[in-house]
């Protein structure tokens, strides 16, 4: 569920939240600068999963300040509800050393199923980008605009 949004904006966002597969992770780092990044990600309704390597700038600013805003690409086929922008805070849950990234069997499926070609295209398997991204990010919105 979003926040702040109802009727058509809602049922725009998320249409969108499914049918995209990159999302853009902004993260603050210790300087105050943000930083945007494009990260995979799924939707379950009710929070965003994305999975990253535990060395990345974007993990070593989340561990400084956990705050964070999502946007989508503006999509350009659309003139209506086609800029969304997410706010809220991260929570962290890395993998044992050297272990993959401490997902269930209901979001690993998810995740296969949004990004599998993406892998395919990277010539990896699950299993080396469970590994190689063992740091799980989750964000439940705290507050959404569309427009």
């Amino acid at each position: 569920m979003l926040p702040d949004l109802e009727g058509e904006r809602a049922a725009r966002a998320e249409e969108r939240l499914r049918k995209e597969t990159v999302i853009w992770l902004t993260t603050v780092t210790p300087d105050g600068q943000p930083q945007t990044s494009p990260v995979g990600y799924v939707w379950n309704g009710k929070t965003f999963l994305m999975i990253s390597a535990p060395g990345t700038p974007k993990i070593r600013n989340l561990r400084g300040n956990a705050r964070v805003a999502l946007h989508l690409d503006l999509d350009t086929a659309s003139e209506d509800h086609s800029v969304l922008t997410i706010e809220g805070v991260a929570e962290l849950d890395p993998a044992p050393a050297g272990g993959p990234a401490p997902l269930d069997e209901d979001e690993i499926a998810a995740y296969m199923e949004k990004h599998r070609e993406s892998m395919d295209s990277a010539g990896m398997t699950p299993g080396e980008v469970f590994t190689e991204l063992s740091t799980v990010i989750r964000v439940a919105p705290a507050r959404v605009r569309s427009y």
